[in-house]
């Protein structure tokens, strides 16, 4: 990927081209979290496609490219959605993620809508991010500029919410 990203510094299209296609879906994954129009979601993967073109040169460690390409559609989607002051959307990508099944083993009895209504934008990008995208907490924490042990603590509720919620349902039927 690296030597893709020297090509399109160097003004090579194609280059970029592949940057993007190769990005595409985890853009939209993102932007999914934090947007419910389509319209909107399209707007702000664009608008990131429109500032990485013009300020790829300004990007000194080709290493950290996906975080700043990350960082810089959360920034589109948050500025989008105190535009449109829309609510906030569940993360129907999560749904049919195995990552994210294998870690708490309740795929087939949760539903995941409900569920991850309680949570967030902010944990549910964490979610996203760390078991549909694999990242790591540390990377994670880069992404939000947030401390590491901060996206830790996160986690560590957030499977404790899973948890509850699901020992709920085992005592008391579907979740609520």
């Amino acid at each position: 990927m690296e030597d893709l990203i020297e090509k399109a510094k160097e003004g090579d299209k194609e280059a970029f081209t592949k940057l993007i296609i190769k990005n595409q879906g985890k853009l939209y994954k993102i932007a999914r979290t934090r947007l419910r129009n389509e319209a909107d979601i399209e707007d702000v993967i664009q608008e990131t496609m429109l500032i990485l073109y013009t300020k790829l040169l300004k990007l000194k460690d080709n290493t950290k490219f996906e975080v700043w390409l990350y960082r810089i559609l959360i920034n589109q989607c948050n500025s989008k959605y105190r535009k449109n002051k829309v609510k906030l959307v569940s993360l129907d990508s999560i749904e049919n993620q195995k990552e994210y099944s294998q870690e708490i083993q309740i795929e087939d009895k949760l539903d995941y809508e409900k569920l991850l209504k309680n949570f967030s934008y902010q944990e549910k990008l964490i979610l996203l991010l760390y078991y549909s995208n694999g990242y790591t907490t540390k990377q994670i924490a880069e992404i939000l500029n947030k401390n590491e042990n901060t996206i830790k603590t996160k986690l560590r509720r957030m499977r404790q919410k899973v948890k509850e919620k699901w020992e709920e349902e085992e005592s008391n039927g579907p979740i609520r």
